[in-house]
């Protein structure tokens, strides 16, 4: 925890911010304090930006999916290689959100205490306000978005037996106190109901969707131009994921239920025209990245709640994951395990008869063509066709002598621009980037889950029911025929459930976490697979290409070991 005089020097430092009179002239010191931050709207505002800057803004690493069955990466070197091979400690954890997090949390406390004591809008007493209530909403949504990454990544049984959360900072940290910087790690139930309070508090004063009302005094403050902001969708969604964890496996206590967390996301559902848009007019929702309908809708878009700024012409994510023949490194590289879960057309899963055969992709979910590269896949760029080759012998093999050749025999389409970036140096044509925050399929997934845990896949909660639910989402991706569904029951639909959550919501970080709420060990520690295609394309040759070397402790993450040595905070069991 850093020290509060030093944090806003060092906030004004960063922001480079002066007045024009000033330039000529060097300032008697560079050190702002509170009578001058609250004197000046931008200055108080920044604590709240930075809150926002701690929060990612590329989709070319994905760390949590190399480190699920998922994916593997290509880098020899990469930190993730160490810890699927049982290297993952409480001092070397690249799925620490420690520091970024509580760094958040400091600005937001500090904004906080000060969003009160600002005039934010002189011209007008009544924008003023709904500044300053609209900034509160949003600082009490980020607050809850970071205590439930902490809560994702650090929360566990301690080993003193109990199931425990962090600690929770609900102020600006006083120097003079020294009992300030030993907070107690507080017990798992307490950290949800303190996120859903925040939450509580954001989604009573924040609007579903910034858009504009027609009124500018009040658009100034609450209208369109706050389209990358956190909304009231968003938080709704922090809310339901953070009751659907604490009623999942690895943390349930009995304190909140599935029950509970349906409800929160058929609320949601409610606000957002629950499924009369999920089918198959609108299967391009299901490409919603590097799609311009996202951005050109402002923050109305049905599928995408909350995403960055657009950047217009970027190859960044491309460079990272492209085939080395599109002149990419091929960083991510999607499991066989990964390919074998999407299903047939028809809805059935794939059965090993059709993934041994000569043509192991057709038929199959369509979204499997959208989001994985594999021998033979096609897409449109500019005018040009392409076609994906991966046969032995090729530039792009599983075995090739390219160091950015895959390790799996398959590449990542997902996130990735192919029909606008083109790599090639006489050409090096960008394409359109934004980072999704918050997906509308990823509320229907918790919805469905919680619901058929709750009461089985056929009860409404709200309006709506599970077996529905994963029907929407399946025609949507153009899996029209449901008799597959119809036919299964309760146990049978939360494997499916478990199953359309990885797919929709592969390589969006999720499937480590969830694996691990669902205390799913066994999965966590298989080996992963890929495919060796024949020079001629007729045979496909599975073999494993990495193994998983975890702990069943280590469905928790571990408490970083620097903050263990500081004071008496408990570790999780099994770490050191």
């Amino acid at each position: 925890m850093k020290k509060y005089k030093y944090l806003i020097f060092i906030f004004i430092t960063l922001l480079g911010l002066t007045n024009a009179c000033s330039v000529l002239e060097p300032e008697d010191e560079n050190i702002y304090d509170l009578n001058d931050v609250e004197s000046i709207v931008t200055y108080t505002e920044g604590f709240l930006m930075n809150a926002y800057r701690n929060i990612p803004v590329v989709h070319n690493n994905f760390n949590q999916s190399y480190a699920s069955d998922d994916a593997v990466n290509n880098l020899p070197t990469s930190s993730i290689k160490t810890v699927v091979a049982g290297g993952w400690t409480s001092s070397s954890n690249p799925f620490d959100a420690w520091n970024s997090a509580y760094e958040s949390i400091l600005y937001i406390n500090t904004f906080l205490s000060e969003v009160d004591k600002v005039n934010w809008y002189w011209k007008n007493e009544t924008t003023s306000a709904l500044f300053s209530q609209k900034l509160k909403g949003e600082a009490y949504g980020l607050r809850a978005w970071n205590y439930f990454n902490l809560l994702q990544a650090h929360a566990g049984k301690g080993a003193n037996g109990e199931l425990l959360g962090v600690p929770i900072v609900d102020h600006v940290l006083a120097t003079a106190n020294p009992t300030d910087y030993q907070i107690p790690r507080s017990s798992f139930k307490d950290l949800v109901k303190f996120i859903i309070d925040d939450c509580d508090k954001a989604i009573a004063i924040l609007p579903d969707r910034w858009k504009d009302s027609g009124n500018a005094s009040a658009d100034i403050a609450t209208g369109a131009r706050n389209a990358n902001r956190i909304n009231g969708l968003t938080v709704r969604l922090i809310k339901a994921k953070a009751l659907l964890y604490a009623a999942s496996p690895a943390y349930s206590d009995g304190s909140y239920t599935y029950q509970m967390a349906a409800q929160a996301a058929a609320e949601l559902m409610d606000k957002n025209s629950g499924l009369t848009l999920v089918n198959l007019a609108n299967t391009k929702n299901v490409e919603f990245y590097s799609n311009a309908d996202v951005p050109n809708a402002g923050d109305l878009h049905p599928e995408v709640l909350w995403y960055s700024t657009r950047v217009n012409s970027s190859t960044t994510w491309e460079l990272s994951n492209f085939t080395p023949s599109l002149f990419g490194q091929g960083l991510t590289n999607p499991t066989q395990d990964l390919v074998n879960a999407f299903p047939m057309a028809d809805g059935t899963p794939t059965l090993s008869i059709k993934i041994n055969s000569s043509d192991p992709y057709s038929g199959r979910d369509p979204r499997l063509a959208k989001f994985i590269l594999y021998n033979g896949a096609k897409f449109t760029r500019g005018t040009a066709a392409v076609t994906i080759n991966t046969t032995a012998g090729t530039q792009d093999a599983l075995g090739s002598t390219s160091i950015y050749a895959t390790k799996t025999g398959y590449y990542l389409r997902k996130f990735m621009n192919v029909g606008n970036v083109n790599l090639d140096p006489k050409v090096n044509s960008g394409g359109l980037h934004y980072y999704t925050y918050a997906r509308y399929t990823d509320v229907l997934l918790m919805f469905a889950e919680a619901a058929n845990e709750a009461v089985g896949p056929d009860v409404n909660i709200g309006n709506y029911n599970a077996r529905q639910v994963i029907n929407a989402i399946r025609s949507r991706a153009g899996i029209t025929a449901t008799t597959y569904v119809t036919g299964l029951s309760k146990a049978q639909m939360t494997d499916l459930i478990r199953n359309e959550r990885r797919i929709e919501m592969c390589f969006e970080e999720q499937r480590f976490w969830d694996l691990r709420r669902w205390k799913m060990t066994t999965e966590m520690k298989k080996a992963v697979s890929g495919v060796e295609v024949s020079a001629d394309g007729s045979t496909y040759s599975y073999r494993e290409v990495e193994s998983r070397n975890y702990s069943d402790y280590q469905i928790y993450g571990p408490i970083p070991y620097g903050e263990t040595l500081k004071y008496n905070l408990i570790q999780n069991q099994g770490w050191q």
